[in-house]
This record gives C-alpha cells, sequence and structure tokens, in this order.
C-alpha cells in the first residue's frame, strides 16, 4: 500500500484546488476484460479522493456495474462509498483506513461491500503499467485541436490551481503528469486542461492555429482561441483499453527450401500484418561441437617398398569462438556445401538468446553485432555454397571474410597416415527449416511485432530438440544457452510452458538490455561519453554503443523502454497461452 499512499500524497499537495470538470460519460464497458483488483478501504476527503463521480444511479450499483463505468472511462481506479456512490480516477487522494472502515453492504448486491461513510472500497485494473516511473519527457506533442465540440470540453479537467501568469507547456505537464492524465492540453495562452480521453467529434486543426504565446514564456506556444496544443503520454493508458483482444498469428505463405532431395516448408507463426523480415524465421536446430576435421592436403608418397602414406591436416576448432563479456559462443560446425553451412549458420542465430542472458552489462549490447555476424554466415551459405558440392565452400573462407571477434582461433596439426584406398564424403545433414513454435506479439500502439521487437530483442526459439537421445521423451527444447545440452527440453503438452519461458527470458533480456541502454544513452541522455561522464558503465567495445546511439536504437527514455518490455512479455504470454506443438517435431530432425 505504500506506492499508492505515496501517490495518493503527491496527488493530493498537487491537485487539491482542482475544478469541476466539463466532463462527458462514456458507456460503461461491456466488452470482457481483466477483473479490477480490490486494493483496501480510503478514505475519500470531500467526495475528491477520486476526480471523476459516476452520475449511474447507486440503488442497484454493484462493484461490477462501478469497475465496468471506470474501464469504460478509462480510468485506473474505481471507488464505491455508502453502499453504491461510483468514483473513478487516476490517483488516490485519501488515506488508506482500516477495512471495518468500508462495511456498508452494496445496495445493487448484498454479498458485496460498497465502502462507507466517507470511506470507499477501492479496485484498481491491472491492465496499466507502474505510475512512478513516468515522466513529463513522456509527453509527446501531437498537434494543434479544437479545443471544444458538440460533445463538450475537448479535454475535461481545468487545472485551475496553476498561476496562469506563469504558464508554460512544463508547468502544465507536470499537473498533469501529477494526477496520472495521459492527455494534456494548453489553450488561449494560459488555461491548462488534463483528460483521460478527447471528447467525442475532436478535429485535429493547422498547427498555425496554434500561435498564442505562453503568458510564462512568450518564446513558447500554447494553443489559441479555441484551439488546443494537445500532449499525450501513453504511458499513462490501459495496455488493454476496453475492446482490447491480442492481434490473432499472421501465416505467412509457405515457401520451399531445397537443403536435401526432399523439400521442406517454412511455416511461420508471426502475428505481423505484413510478412516478417527473412531473418526472424532464417533458423535451424543445433548441432553439437564437432570433432576434428582431417582433410588431405598432399598427394600421396608411393614407393615401391611401402604402402602410401599421406600427410594430413587436423584442425580442431576452439572451445570458445566469438566472445561478447562474460560469454563465449559454442564454436559453428565445419562446413564445405550449402546444407552443411546452412546448419553451421543456424547453430549461430540460435546463440544470440544467451549471449543477451550471459555476457553481462554493458557488453551485452555487443551481442547484436554477434546477431550480425551470424547473419553474414547466412550470406556467404546463399552466395558461395552450392547444393550436394563438397568443397563448393568452407568454414575457414567464410570466417577470413567475416572473422569472428573476441574468441580464440582453431588450432591446426598434420599428421603423416596411410592413405585410404577410396574417398569417404560424409553426408550432409538433412535439416529442414525449422519455426520458433511460439509467437512475437504485435501491438501497433507500442510499434513491436515480427521482426520489430522491443529494443531489437528477439523472442528466444522454442523448437526440436537436437539431442537424439532425449528427442523421443521431450521432442522441444528453450535455446537459450550456448551449449544446447545444458537447455531446458519440453514434453508435448508442456508447449505453451516453454513458450512462456521464452517470453520471460525476453523479457529480461529487453529490460536488462535495452531498457538500460535507454537509461544511458536514450531519450534525454546527450551521448554514450556524457553519460559515461556521469558513471555510466563504458563497454569492452564502445564503438558498438556509439554505433547503436548514431543509429537511434536507444530512442526510449528508461520509463518508456521498461513499458514497452512489460506491454510486449504481457501480449507475449497471451498470445502463446494457447499454442500447441502438433504437428511439429514428429521425427528428429525435422521441424
Amino acid at each position: 500500500m505504500a506506492p499508492i499512499r505515496a501517490w495518493a500524497a503527491l496527488a493530493a499537495v498537487t491537485l487539491a484546488s482542482t475544478a469541476q470538470a466539463w466532463h462527458v460519460e462514456l458507456p460503461p464497458c461491456v466488452d470482457p476484460f481483466q477483473p479490477f483488483l480490490y486494493t483496501g478501504c480510503f478514505a475519500n476527503v470531500d467526495g475528491k479522493s477520486l476526480n471523476y463521480r459516476s452520475s449511474t444511479s447507486s440503488k442497484d450499483m454493484t462493484t461490477e456495474k462501478c469497475v465496468a463505468e471506470c474501464k469504460g472511462n478509462g480510468y485506473r481506479y474505481a471507488g464505491l462509498e455508502y453502499g453504491g456512490v461510483c468514483y473513478c480516477g487516476n490517483t488516490v487522494k485519501g488515506d488508506e483506513l482500516d477495512s471495518s472502515k468500508c462495511s456498508f453492504k452494496c445496495n445493487g448486491n448484498k454479498d458485496e461491500y460498497c465502502g462507507g461513510d466517507k470511506s470507499m472500497s477501492l479496485y484498481s485494473d491491472p491492465t496499466f503499467p507502474p505510475a512512478s516511473d513516468i515522466e513529463v519527457e513522456n509527453y509527446v506533442d501531437t498537434g494543434c485541436w479544437t479545443g471544444s465540440t458538440s460533445a463538450g470540453r475537448t479535454l475535461s479537467w481545468p487545472q485551475d490551481q496553476l498561476d496562469a501568469a506563469q504558464m508554460t507547456p512544463d508547468l502544465c505537464l507536470s499537473a498533469c503528469r501529477d494526477g496520472g492524465f495521459p492527455f494534456a492540453g494548453i489553450e488561449f495562452g494560459q488555461e491548462c486542461w488534463c483528460g483521460v480521453v478527447l471528447a467525442n467529434d475532436t478535429q485535429k486543426v493547422d498547427v498555425g492555429e496554434c500561435n498564442m504565446p505562453c503568458k510564462g514564456d512568450a518564446s513558447q506556444q500554447c494553443g489559441g482561441r479555441s484551439r488546443i496544443n494537445i500532449f499525450l503520454a501513453k504511458e499513462f493508458q490501459s495496455l488493454e483499453p476496453c475492446g482490447h483482444e491480442p492481434e490473432p498469428p499472421y501465416e505467412e505463405p509457405s515457401l520451399p527450401v531445397s537443403t536435401s532431395s526432399t523439400s521442406s516448408t517454412i511455416a511461420s507463426t508471426s502475428t505481423a500484418t505484413q510478412a516478417p523480415p527473412e531473418t526472424t524465421t532464417d533458423q535451424y536446430p543445433p548441432v553439437t561441437t564437432p570433432p576434428p576435421i582431417t582433410t588431405t592436403t598432399k598427394a600421396p608418397i608411393t614407393t615401391t617398398s611401402k604402402p602410401a602414406v599421406c600427410t594430413t591436416e587436423i584442425v580442431t576448432p576452439p572451445k570458445d569462438e566469438y566472445c561478447c563479456g562474460k560469454w563465449c559462443s559454442s564454436p559453428l560446425p565445419d562446413f564445405g556445401d550449402l546444407g552443411s553451412c546452412l546448419v553451421s549458420k543456424a547453430k549461430c542465430k540460435l546463440q544470440v538468446a544467451s549471449c543477451l542472458k550471459y555476457a553481462g552489462w554493458p557488453a551485452a549490447l555487443e551481442c547484436f553485432d554477434f546477431g550480425k555476424w551470424c547473419s553474414s554466415v547466412n550470406t556467404y551459405c546463399s552466395s558461395k555454397c552450392k547444393k550436394g558440392k563438397t568443397g563448393s565452400c568452407s568454414k575457414k573462407e567464410c570466417f577470413s571474410q567475416k572473422p569472428p571477434k573476441g574468441g580464440n582461433k582453431p588450432t591446426t596439426t598434420t599428421k603423416t597416415v596411410p592413405c585410404a584406398t577410396t574417398t569417404t564424403v560424409p553426408p550432409t545433414p538433412d535439416v529442414p527449416e525449422p519455426t520458433n513454435i511460439c509467437v512475437q506479439p504485435t501491438n501497433r500502439l507500442y510499434g513491436y511485432g515480427p521482426g520489430k521487437p522491443v529494443g531489437d530483442v528477439e523472442l528466444p526459439f522454442v523448437s526440436c530438440n537436437d539431442l537424439a537421445d532425449d528427442w523421443k521423451q521431450n521432442p522441444f527444447k528453450l535455446y537459450w544457452h550456448a551449449d544446447s545440452r545444458k537447455c531446458k527440453p519440453y514434453k508435448r503438452p508442456q508447449v505453451p510452458g516453454a513458450c512462456a519461458d521464452a517470453c520471460k527470458e525476453q523479457f529480461d533480456s529487453c529490460k536488462d538490455v535495452y531498457a538500460k541502454g535507454c537509461s544511458s544513452w536514450g531519450k534525454g541522455r546527450k551521448s554514450r561519453r556524457s553519460a559515461g561522464a556521469t558513471g555510466a558503465l563504458v563497454s569492452p567495445n564502445p564503438a558498438a554503443l556509439e554505433k547503436r546511439f548514431l543509429l537511434g536504437l536507444f530512442k526510449d527514455s528508461f520509463g518508456t523502454a521498461t513499458l514497452k518490455c512489460k506491454a510486449q512479455y504481457a501480449d507475449c504470454l497471451k498470445v502463446n497461452k494457447n499454442v500447441s506443438g502438433a504437428g511439429k517435431c514428429t521425427t528428429y530432425g525435422g521441424n
């Protein structure tokens, strides 16, 4: 309860003299929504602990009716007093009381309690993000709008407690922020208005119509006559407003892939309204660390008295091939044609999630470069390697063009052995194109979807188990470790749980990498260097940080980044709640 009391105290100081609103009620929410949670019994100070009072009759009021009213009008809290008076609001300005003070039975349902005398039973909408992390900087200028409509004022709540002679955008935004309002608007050079929603029929107009100088700073514009500059902080809005439904998965058309004589298809299960980039499904199951590779490098040496002998070159891959901070990748298997090259590339891409998890801060930012390096392996496979033609390409040539960073190099030794009478070419593994059984969610409000996760932190793969001795018992695996033997396997009925675990891994990396990066180099920060000057950690690879800063990849404030990570996690759990592995991984090495 401490956070609510602190928030209430702040709101009580800043909004004590807020005038009565010019408000038009929206209808109650009739669509299914997450139940409000009981928060406690709170004092209703002069009927103003919550600033919106419903006009619905209290005679047959129930908690369900009141929360539906507040949900439909976009409020965070619902409160009931005197057995049925319904209030809504975004902040609570009353102190918490003992539960015995809220002992009145609800007029519409005697099995429920609806507050008491000058006290109310308080309920909160769990779909709202925490308000404590939201700053004035979260408000975004949406332009110039009409100040009123036939339905009423564009924004409902005037901030009369502010000194009009000192009015500036920051002064108004601070007041609306303290009140928990997503909308803030300035009109006539001196009027500040806040709101939860815009009035019906509000129209956007040319920005030139909001040309009145602010009373507190003539260098800034503060709306105009019947024209209002409106700012929006989406972080104050519910992640699941009335009528919200997770977007259904998008089924990408099947595409042929020719890694063997039997064709296989790509079955993408993303949620975007457009087909995601190729890199989102360009993955292959990992393979175990390869044994040393033996190749013949010289012609046989033949004598009349001894059998032919050959000098061979033995290449032993390193234990650590590519390193970022505390993390190092497992080596990619050697390859010589298209099929084996694609297998090698697959093992690379499936290790990106483990890099983000284990590299440590701030070295984890270099994992994005590792992901791009894996993509360069894919480019090499496509451009150089030929299907079934051994020797058409090689790992050595690939690495000479794009060498791995931070790891060790392979060791090469030579050995003289009797020449083989025939040359045995190892078969190319028949590895089909896999898909992530789990779905990357889409949310247009926050701008994420397949190929565009928050902060470029991809959803870890849940795919077929790569270990033959474990596959029959556990056909699926979540790939979150460089050593696939340490990755958690799952039985067929456990697929929804595997996806929930993948969602959690993505959320942890999102907040530990992207949000933390935004804290130092995101919105409101000048550069990596200035952040470092104030005590921020310096990466072992500062160029990687500077590049991400210059490309605008840390484009959010810490609060906004955290909010997006949380929203994506909630949506991820929803869209994967009933995901099924039916028809997937039915054969070892299949998809």
